[in-house]
C-alpha cells in the first residue's frame, strides 16, 4: 500500500490507498455539510455545532441545570453533583433528556439507583429533583439575583409547594 522512496525520506501511497483516503475525506466532508444544513444535535459530531455559533446576551439570564437531593433522615433539599462519578451521567446527558424526564419523572429513579450503586458507602438519596438555575446579568455583571425553577421531582411524593413556583434567591457575595 505505502512504499518508501529510494532516498528513504518520502512515503509514497499506492493508487488504491490514495483512492480510499480521498473517498473517506469526501464522505466525512459530505457528513459535515449535511449535518450543518439539515442536522440536529443528535447528528453529533456531524450536526450543526450551535454551541460555537451562539452567545449569551450581556443582560438577562444565564441558565444551568442542577440536581438537588434529599438524603435518608433529612427533609432538606441539598445540592448534589451531577457527573458520571455520582450518577453515571454527565450534565449534558440529563439536559438533553429533559423533555422525556419532565414527561416521565420516574426516569430520575435511575439516578437514585446509580448513585446507590456507584457510592454504596455515601448517604443514600431518597428523592431527587432537577432544577433550572438562572443567574441574572446586567451588562455582563451579575446582579446578585438567581431564579430557580423545578423541572422534575422523583418520587412524586417528595414534591413540595415550592416546586410549583419559581423561586428568587439572593446570590452569595463572591
Amino acid at each position: 500500500m505505502a512504499q518508501e522512496a529510494p532516498d528513504g525520506d518520502t512515503l509514497r501511497l499506492s493508487r488504491p490507498l490514495k483512492a480510499l483516503l480521498t473517498g473517506a475525506l469526501l464522505a466525512i466532508t459530505a457528513l459535515f455539510l449535511a449535518g450543518t444544513v439539515h442536522g440536529s444535535d443528535r447528528w453529533w459530531p456531524f450536526g450543526p455545532w450551535r454551541m460555537y455559533a451562539t452567545s449569551t446576551a450581556p443582560s438577562g439570564p444565564v441558565g444551568s441545570t442542577l440536581i438537588q437531593v434529599k438524603e435518608a433522615g433529612d427533609d432538606q433539599w441539598r445540592p448534589a453533583s451531577l457527573n458520571p462519578d455520582t450518577v453515571g451521567l454527565n450534565r449534558a446527558e440529563v439536559e438533553g433528556r429533559m423533555p422525556q424526564i419532565q414527561a416521565d419523572p420516574s426516569m430520575l429513579g435511575t439516578l437514585l439507583e446509580s448513585h446507590a450503586r456507584l457510592l454504596p458507602d455515601a448517604p443514600q438519596w431518597q428523592a431527587i429533583r432537577v432544577v433550572r438555575s438562572d443567574v441574572l446579568l446586567e451588562n455582563g455583571v451579575r446582579t446578585g439575583e438567581v431564579r430557580e425553577s423545578t423541572l422534575a421531582v422523583w418520587p412524586s411524593s417528595a414534591r413540595t409547594p415550592e416546586d410549583d413556583n419559581p423561586r428568587t434567591l439572593e446570590e452569595a457575595a463572591p
